[in-house]
């Protein structure tokens, strides 16, 4: 059985009216696809090609995001992400690989036990 070809803009807008579009071929055009509507014809298993989805930033409502304040950081709800390159001889790597060291942990307790230290240091 043959399916009956149509373009991204007409399955969208059959989906959009609930239709099912599983016995249509989809065949894209040019014209461009809006990143939601992007992610509507994903959920129905139809995969837009990367160079045709468009991202309006102006059309995206921002509005209902709360802004980060200063307490959030203060109380932990949010905290600060650091990456960092660390080169280690090959007796630490190995070390590393054969205690299953977090190293992410190990690090942030490492910086956290240093900082207090320090802050102690200072006091006195």
């Amino acid at each position: 059985m043959n399916k009956k070809t149509i373009s991204q803009q007409e399955a969208i807008k059959l989906l959009k009216e609930g239709a099912d579009i599983s016995e249509y071929k989809i065949v894209f055009n040019q014209e461009k696809v809006e990143a939601l509507q992007a992610i509507l014809l994903g959920k129905n298993n139809i995969e837009v090609p990367e160079e045709l989805i468009y991202y309006d930033d102006d059309a995206i409502d921002f509005s209902d995001d709360p802004d980060i304040t200063d307490n959030d950081l203060d109380t932990g709800k949010i905290v600060w992400n650091i990456k960092a390159s660390i080169s280690v001889n090959k007796e630490l790597k190995d070390w590393i690989v054969k205690e299953n060291v977090d190293v992410d942990r190990l690090l942030t307790k490492l910086i956290e036990n240093f900082y207090e230290t320090i802050k102690d240091f200072s006091n006195k």
